[in-house]
């Protein structure tokens, strides 16, 4: 485990050297030193990025009303699952060979990427859930208005493409990895706009299941199968294995999700997030625990009960008379405990050299998400 650790702090540190959220010098410190953000202070790296020799007005109004607002949100990391999956897959497939400062540096590279694209969901999921709170603190929206922050979150989605470069990966790697970066941000999409345009509470209730699962796959699950195919990519896994690795993140996200879910209704969450899900009719899955366990007249009640709120009286009587949080957290760990199972089946047909170690860390991993999400 100490290897992680000492990856993880290593990420982390890339991500503050990126934004200059730390107190050292970066580039993109002004050249006066008194901390404050200002990324494009690199001449040359600016004219990289946008084309052209840049003024000094234009790099400073880019630190304001951009980069700025991402260094806020990257200096209040949340529990950095998909950056810790990184570094697990690479190491599950790694064959335990040591790490070397190249391999450190192409992981530093991918967790910040992963992180960064995290980072932009997030900032547009608040503006389209109208949230007010994001770890803690005011959600971005809030602070610099929404089409500045929109636009942070966009851009979000194309920076870590610039990361990704970082790599050190060969040239058809590279081009392996935008595929998959490119397919994980269709699908996001596609989830959204599933999480977007359904009302949960007017569907057929032997529909609500499906649409719940869709919405976790493609999100949640996809952006988490990202990570895996990053750490595998940097093994230098075949693409047959890349398809095995990628379907476990995908799978271990929708655990997660589900136990998100399951936080959002018993308050392991941001207290203006308590029944958010349920209060906005969106997919979650005690959304489907509820329909598939119920009989249609007690589902009914159920959907009843969700309209009531922001009084919760009747939904908490209904959730503790048919036992909806346990049954939810039972199935989230059934789902758990198969997406591992599953993956160790496909390692071991296709004849693998990968660590049982690493394997029980990253179990432990999904035992955190278990008990810090539900």
């Amino acid at each position: 485990m100490k290897t992680s650790v000492v990856e993880e702090m290593a990420a982390a540190m890339e991500i503050r050297k990126h934004f200059g959220t730390n107190q050292q010098p970066n580039r993109y410190e002004n050249s006066e030193n008194d901390g404050s953000v200002c990324p494009i202070a690199d001449q040359r790296y600016l004219t990289e990025l946008i084309g052209f020799d840049a003024a000094p007005v234009v790099s400073n109004i880019l630190a304001d009303v951009l980069i700025r607002p991402v260094a806020e949100l990257a200096a209040n990391p949340g529990k950095r699952v998909r950056a810790q999956l990184v570094s697990f897959s690479y190491r599950l497939l790694s064959a335990d060979r040591p790490l070397s400062y190249a391999a450190m540096k192409r992981h530093r590279s991918c967790a910040e990427a992963i992180e960064l694209l995290h980072a932009g969901s997030l900032i547009v999921d608040d503006i389209e859930d109208g949230s007010t709170v994001r770890r803690g603190r005011p959600a971005l929206h809030r602070v610099y208005g929404v089409p500045l922050a929109l636009n942070a979150g966009n851009w979000l989605y194309f920076w870590p493409t610039e990361l990704l470069k970082q790599t050190g990966l060969s040239d058809d790697d590279l081009l392996l990895v935008y595929e998959n970066y490119h397919s994980t941000l269709l699908r996001a999409h596609f989830g959204q706009a599933l999480d977007l345009g359904t009302r949960i509470d007017t569907l057929a209730q032997d529909a609500v299941t499906e649409v719940c699962l869709a919405s976790m796959r493609l999100k949640t699950g996809a952006l988490m199968g990202f990570a895996a195919v990053l750490g595998a990519a940097l093994a230098d896994a075949s693409e047959q294995l890349l398809s095995s690795i990628e379907q476990f993140g995908r799978d271990l996200g929708v655990a997660l999700q589900m136990f998100d879910d399951l936080g959002n209704a018993v308050g392991k969450c941001e207290p203006t997030k308590h029944y958010e899900d349920l209060t906005l009719s969106r997919p979650s899955w005690l959304w489907a625990c509820a329909a598939q366990s119920s009989s249609p007249a007690d589902y009914r009640e159920f959907v009843v009960a969700t309209r009531k709120l922001p009084d919760a009286a009747a939904l908490e009587c209904w959730m503790e008379r048919h036992e909806l949080v346990r049954r939810t957290r039972r199935s989230a760990r059934t789902h758990l405990d198969l997406s591992f199972e599953d993956l160790k089946n496909r390692l071991t047909a296709q004849h693998v050299r990968w660590s049982p170690q690493v394997l029980d860390e990253l179990y432990a991993l999904g035992e955190e998400i278990a008990v810090a999400y539900g």
